[in-house]
This record gives structure tokens, C-alpha cells and sequence, in this order.
């Protein structure tokens, strides 16, 4: 009996073609993830980096993230379709990121690139081994989308954006996608140029709303209901006096937030405090590590999302999302993925083996 194992490979051009870069499915994808970390139906080891020298390293010097995960649902997979969550996973994989900050102006390439492998739950062999880089930058957007939808007050309008960067694209897709009431966005890139491209760009993928490029980081904080940063900065600049009432601010970076400004905001929402706890880089950890805010004042997303817990308590509370980033949502985005991309019949078989030698 032939104990071939073959798997489906996935370039990055087939996962465009079966709807990576459409970010209302990846919004779905992310926030079953949510749902179901909210309900406990996972598993999500601390992921292990290398990196050469200390966290701060990471944006000098690189680093390499290794993500294993397990998503269930099967419980649940009446109700994630209820919600248009598609459904049960109930599977494994793991997302190997590495990620040197010198690529694009050293190499021309992007700074980070993914390979992401899911395997079949019975066998455990693979079923399909594909690109990551794409599902690792919209699923990064799309959480920020998700803490929009749950957490930003109903009629926000105007965004701020603080990085005009591959993740700022992400994140302004996945805020509109979680706030449609937006019109405005301000826009700060350290290069002006940048800012003002980026600009251009948006404006004919988000026709419905109009982009700025501004002159500071306080200028696109000041006045925005919701904001996003997304940089490469070494240090802190922001300023928690710069927060309008009632504003969300989503911070996917490391050091552009000090931990002091968290004593401006009412509530501190993160993915997965024991996750971020792990990678001990992130300002919500810092800040309760440090005592600057006590541990009470964080909480998860997914249990917002699953009903347990009404973060926003007023239309004045200021709430700061800072996510680590969990193989969950790389899992659930990689799945939708895949699912679609066997059933365009996109991607090439390959065998991982004929008979195995040994076994």
C-alpha cells in the first residue's frame, strides 16, 4: 500500500487569487479567532524568537517569531456561522516569521517574510504549506479592525495614522471595514513624500474617504476618534494629552507609546495578556510590569467579542488596543485561505514523500 503524503503549496499569488487581500474575509477569519479565544477553544504556546542582542534589537537587528497554534469550533460552529464567522477550524499550524528591518532599502525586499503550514487534524501530516507574508500583514490589520468594531464609539469619523507603511494600508482597510462611519484620515510618516503617496493611494482604494497628509504625530492624534500607529520607532513620542475623549488607539508597534501616557486612558485591551506577558516587549505588559498601571485595568479582546465583558463605559472612556499578535489569528486567516484556494483549485501539489524510509 502506497503511503504517499503530498501537500498543497500556496505562492503568494494564489492566496491574492483565493481573497488574501480581501479584508472584510479577513475580518471574519480574525474575529473567529477572537470568538473562539474568547471561549477558550485554543491553544497558543508563548512564541519562541530569536533575536540577536535584547528586545529592543527587533528593529535594528531583526528577528525570527515561531508561532504554533490550535484552533477549535466545533462546539461552536453553528454559532460562529450565525455570526458570518465561517465556521469551525479545528485544526493546527504554526507561522515561521522572520523579519530584518534593513531588507527594503539594503535588498529591495520586504522587511518580513512568512511560511505558514496547517496540517491535517488526523494524520497530523501537512495539508498545505503557503505564503505567510500576506496573511500575517492583513490578519495584523484586521485585529486593529476587530478592536474598532467592539470598542470605537458608534459614528467615529475621523482616523489618524501614524506610520504610512505596508501595516498602515492594513490597518486603514480594517479600520473602515470596523468603523464605516469614517471620512477622514490624517496621515504622519517621518517622510513626507511617503505620507502624501500613500495618500494618493488610498484615496483610490477607499474612495469614500478623504486622506491628509499632516506635519506630526500630534496632529494625527489630536481630534481623530481612532487611531493607529505603525512604525519602526526606537523611542517614545507619544503624548497622552494628544487623546480626544472617547478615542481608541491601536498600537501594533513597540516603542512608540511610553508607558506613562496608559494613566490618560480608561481601559487597556490586548489579544492575549498571557501572550504579551511572554514576548515582554510590549508597552501594556511594560506598564503593569513597571506599576505604572495595575494589572486590573487590562483585559482581553475575545472577551468582549464572546458577550463576557462591556469594555466601553462611556462615550468619553479612552481605550488603548495593543496587540502581540497571536498564531490563532495566522491559523484562522491561513485556513479561510486555503479552504478557498482548494475549492478555486489554486496552487500546485506536492509530495512530501512516496514511502516514507522510515516509519
Amino acid at each position: 500500500m502506497s503511503k504517499r503524503v503530498e501537500f498543497l503549496y500556496l505562492q503568494q499569488e494564489d492566496c491574492v487569487k483565493a481573497g488574501g487581500y480581501d479584508m472584510k474575509g479577513t475580518m471574519a477569519a480574525t474575529e473567529r479567532s477572537f470568538f473562539l479565544h474568547g471561549k477558550g477553544d485554543f491553544m497558543l504556546p508563548h512564541k519562541p524568537v530569536l533575536r540577536w542582542g535584547g528586545p529592543e534589537t527587533e528593529e535594528t537587528t531583526g528577528r525570527i517569531m515561531s508561532m504554533p497554534s490550535f484552533l477549535g469550533g466545533l462546539e461552536y460552529d453553528e454559532e460562529l456561522k450565525a455570526k458570518g464567522l465561517l465556521g469551525a477550524v479545528n485544526t493546527s499550524g504554526i507561522k515561521w516569521i522572520p523579519s530584518k528591518p534593513h531588507n527594503p532599502k539594503k535588498y529591495g525586499l520586504p522587511r518580513a517574510n512568512a511560511i505558514i503550514i496547517i496540517v491535517d487534524p488526523e494524520t497530523l501530516m501537512p495539508d498545505v504549506i503557503m505564503d505567510g507574508a500576506l496573511v500575517s500583514a492583513m490578519r495584523t490589520g484586521a485585529a486593529s479592525g476587530v478592536a474598532i468594531k467592539y470598542l470605537a464609539n458608534p459614528g467615529a469619523e475621523v482616523m489618524g495614522l501614524v506610520g504610512a507603511s505596508v501595516q498602515g494600508i492594513t490597518q486603514t482597510h480594517a479600520f473602515k471595514c470596523g468603523a464605516p462611519s469614517l471620512k477622514l484620515c490624517k496621515v504622519y510618516d517621518l517622510n513626507k513624500e511617503t505620507a502624501e503617496n500613500f495618500c494618493e493611494r488610498m484615496k483610490k482604494e477607499i474612495p469614500d474617504m478623504d486622506f491628509v497628509a499632516v506635519d506630526s504625530a500630534e496632529e494625527a492624534f489630536v481630534g481623530s476618534d481612532v487611531i493607529s500607529t505603525a512604525t519602526m520607532a526606537k523611542a517614545p513620542y507619544v503624548d497622552g494629552k494628544w487623546y480626544k475623549k472617547g478615542a481608541v488607539h491601536c498600537e501594533i508597534s513597540f516603542w512608540d507609546t511610553p508607558a506613562e501616557a496608559l494613566t490618560y486612558v480608561d481601559h487597556v485591551v490586548v489579544d492575549d495578556f498571557d501572550a504579551v506577558s511572554g514576548h515582554g516587549v510590549d508597552v501594556s505588559y511594560r506598564a503593569v510590569r513597571d506599576g505604572v498601571i495595575p494589572r486590573e485595568k487590562v483585559t482581553d479582546l475575545g472577551q468582549t467579542v464572546v458577550g463576557n465583558i462591556q469594555v466601553r463605559k462611556s462615550e468619553d472612556d479612552i481605550i488603548f488596543f495593543n496587540p502581540i499578535g497571536m498564531g490563532i489569528h495566522d491559523l484562522s486567516e491561513a485556513h479561510r485561505v486555503f479552504t478557498n484556494a482548494k475549492e478555486m483549485g489554486l496552487g500546485r501539489k506536492l509530495p512530501l514523500w512516496e514511502n516514507p524510509i522510515l516509519g
